[in-house]
């Protein structure tokens, strides 16, 4: 079955009567002059075709003729853009190669009860889809003798058997609104360190938990997104077939709905196990003592030890007051269960869904979400599904045929990617790199109109490596700015703000002051309280044995808490506030005056606001700081030490001489914070200055960690208060595959 023009002779008028190169041909066909089928059906749906239908043919032999779909296009090289991430067009100019495209619109109906994959556009609910058909000809071929040559039968992409009919050099193309699925999976730990507050606030306030995970413990999802691709066949060689999958620009005006992902977990049952350490985690106990526990209590034969150890499990849960009443107490221990499982598996797919849409935000036009080269018999396989919308069950068929896949969505998202601050996977910037900072923008429209409303998306991305002072430690801080919606003139109050922050720990044995240290710095991002210190110690050496740990620590602030912080950035005491921030940030070590974050603030704040004002030398600071200290009686003799300026990262001296331009770093991450606060209603150009700003802060480990507890204070100002900013410590030992995130119920 195919489609053919006719009247030839009125459409040949509209063709240049010259060869296809230097050709600019855009032309509409009449209705009359091309002749349909009445319907075509692939399983339950029905392509049908009318008079309202649309037809055109457009010509392509050189770059600057562009091809809206991306079907045809410059080699990588060639094109604008990040080239080493780009794979080439179906059809790349080049050689003696021109093209004719003959494009006709068809509406899509479903059979009853059949989830339609495309989305309608009209306001009467017709879904349209654009079909079209790509002829390669010499260049020097005249426009009329090739449509006379292509007209008497044109390729219906939505045929599989159309595959057949492909010559070297051609292709089809199917474009349409609807909905692809692909499935991603994520190692359970990844999940934990996101939007953790859903099971925290289950416990007590101020109440620190714990969840286990063990390595190869992972959770997948089948993710879906609505939005305007292309699925393209091509023919690169005899006997071959590639296969595409294209972003693309919605060819109607008028599509402003927000971008819909969701994310439904491909076996709910799995969470079984996970529930069990969340609720262990809950407890602070493993599951069988409380059940026996319960059991005694409900016997009546509780021992005076078992008794308070349940009140500190029941305060913990805040069912102290249950006691009594042991009907009412199982009842409620029976609805925490349920609510657990209810919460773990929304946690995991908000996971998928928020991570699945940052990912998204970021392509660009035309980004090939999937390629792969195969057999035709293989195409005939794939082709009902791709057009049908159904990426995951292509994907899979393509995983069970051994497809090597040359590119694909989510290739990188599996078990042993890591899913940190708000990605599904780490992308070019990955961990480990010695120096990056990047800002990326990307422009989608929503039409092809020229003054179509945009969706911008910037990435902002700040990491380093040690490689001298600290060459087992890296952090990263992600800034992400980005809009749901298309606006016509966007402004910085368009965009939905972020912050990620990371400090991490490679994989090494550490002594004990190392590890004290690397617990100091989760306390100073608030994921644990100093009180807290010795039970996570603890914990830690039980579950390492004296193997290699690696650690991390994250913050993570969402747009109404970043709104927040930079509201207050203009407070007259932020600059008392940083240098409360800069003291907590201090190195821990193990004198009075320096193993607590909150005793560092009450010693040191005060030299480091002076700091701020008169920028001292490392020399200068190292005789102010032993002046001002030795009276104070949680400094004693250490007030020796810091008046002494040596080569190490000890002294509050010797942090400003390894850290140096501190007092300019603040300037500039205040004037980007004001910048920000200030340009609510202008151009989200903007966002280039304040993110070069910001960023200076974040070069060193010390300023970083410094912005995360200044950032914290300026959020707890803020009604919406710490309760929504996500602050995790995770300890991996990756001699047992054990993994524990800690972190902490917050009012």
């Amino acid at each position: 079955m195919s489609w053919k023009l006719v009247l030839l002779d009125e459409v040949s008028k509209v063709l240049p009567d010259a060869p296809l190169k230097g050709s600019d041909i855009r032309v509409e066909l009449p209705t009359a002059s091309y002749a349909l089928p009445a319907g075509e059906k692939l399983g339950p749906l029905t392509f049908a075709f009318d008079v309202s239908a649309r037809g055109f043919v457009e010509g392509y032999d050189a770059p600057a003729d562009v091809d809206a779909a991306g079907v045809v296009g410059a080699a990588p090289a060639d094109a604008p853009g990040d080239a080493a991430t780009q794979l080439a067009p179906a059809l790349v100019y080049g050689g003696d190669s021109a093209w004719l495209k003959y494009g006709v619109e068809a509406r899509v109906k479903a059979e009853v009860g059949f989830p339609l994959p495309y989305v309608a556009l009209a306001a009467n609910g017709d879904v349209r889809v654009l079909l079209a058909d790509y002829h390669r000809h010499t260049q020097d071929t005249k426009a009329r003798d090739a449509l006379k040559k292509d007209a008497p039968e044109l390729r219906l992409p939505l045929l599989t058997a159309s595959l057949d009919k492909l010559g070297v050099g051609d292709a089809i193309a199917f474009q349409a609104r609807g909905e692809l699925s692909v499935t991603a999976t994520l190692d359970w730990t990844d999940v934990y360190t996101s939007n953790l507050q859903t099971l925290t606030k289950l416990l007590s306030a101020s109440t620190m938990v714990a969840f286990e995970a063990k390595a190869g413990a992972t959770v997948s999802a089948k993710v879906k997104v609505v939005d305007d691709y292309a699925v393209i066949f091509s023919r690169p060689a005899a006997g071959q077939v590639r296969v595409q999958v294209k972003k693309v620009v919605a060819r109607e005006a008028g599509v402003t709905a927000s971008l819909h992902v969701e994310a439904s977990l491909t076996d709910p049952a799995a969470l079984v196990t996970q529930v069990e350490h969340v609720l262990e985690g809950l407890l602070s106990v493993p599951l069988s003592e409380f059940d026996s526990l319960m059991k005694k209590l409900e016997a009546h034969t509780l021992s005076e030890n078992e008794t308070k150890v349940l009140r500190i499990i029941l305060d913990r849960l805040g069912f102290g007051e249950l006691e009594a009443n042991t009907t009412a107490l199982r009842t409620q221990w029976e609805k925490l269960r349920t609510d657990v499982r209810t919460r773990v598996q929304a946690l995991a797919e908000s996971k998928f869904e928020l991570g699945f849409r940052y990912e998204y935000l970021r392509l660009r036009e035309q980004t090939t979400l999937l390629s792969t080269v195969c057999t035709d018999a293989q195409a005939r396989t794939l082709h009902p599904l791709l057009v049908s919308g159904r990426m995951d069950s292509a994907m899979q068929k393509m995983q069970a045929e051994g497809l090597a896949l040359e590119q694909c969505l989510l290739k990188e998202v599996n078990k042993e990617s890591k899913a940190w601050g708000f990605s599904l996977k780490l992308g070019k910037w990955a961990l480990g790199g010695s120096d990056t900072r990047e800002l990326t923008q990307v422009v989608q429209r929503n039409s092809l109109e020229k003054e179509s409303p945009q969706r911008i998306s910037f990435l902002g991305v700040r990491g380093y490596k040690g490689t001298l002072l600290t060459p087992y430690m890296h952090w990263t801080a992600d800034f992400k700015a980005d809009m749901a919606e298309f606006r016509k003139s966007p402004t910085v109050a368009d965009f939905d703000l972020g912050l990620y922050l990371l400090l991490a720990h490679d994989a090494r044995k550490l002594s004990d002051h190392d590890l004290r240290q690397a617990v100091d710095e989760a306390i100073i991002w608030g994921a644990l309280d100093d009180a807290e210190e010795e039970e996570v110690l603890k914990r830690i050496r039980d579950a390492s044995g004296g193997k290699e740990i690696e650690t991390r620590v994250e913050l993570k602030l969402d747009n109404r808490t970043l709104r927040d912080v930079i509201q207050h950035a203009a407070a007259p005491d932020a600059h008392s506030a940083f240098a409360r921030a800069l003291a907590r940030a201090l190195p821990w070590y193990n004198v009075q005056c320096r193993d607590r974050p909150t005793v560092r603030e009450s010693v040191y704040a005060p030299l480091w606001k002076e700091y701020l004002a008169h920028n001292w030398s490392a020399a200068d600071a190292a005789k102010t700081a032993a002046a001002h200290l030795k009276n104070n009686p949680l400094v004693g003799t250490f007030a020796y030490v810091e008046g002494q300026l040596g080569n190490g990262m000890l002294t509050f001296a010797e942090i400003i001489q390894k850290n140096p331009g501190t007092v300019s770093k603040w300037r500039d991450l205040r004037a980007g914070l004001l910048d920000l606060r200030n340009s609510e209603q202008r151009s989200p150009s903007v966002f280039a200055g304040a993110f070069k700003d910001l960023s200076q802060s974040w070069a060193q480990s010390f300023h970083l960690k410094a912005t995360g507890a200044f950032f914290l204070e300026l959020a707890s100002r803020g009604g919406n208060g710490l309760a929504t900013v996500e602050r995790t410590f995770t300890v991996t030992v990756p001699g047992t595959g054990t993994s524990i995130v800690f972190s902490k119920s917050r009012a």
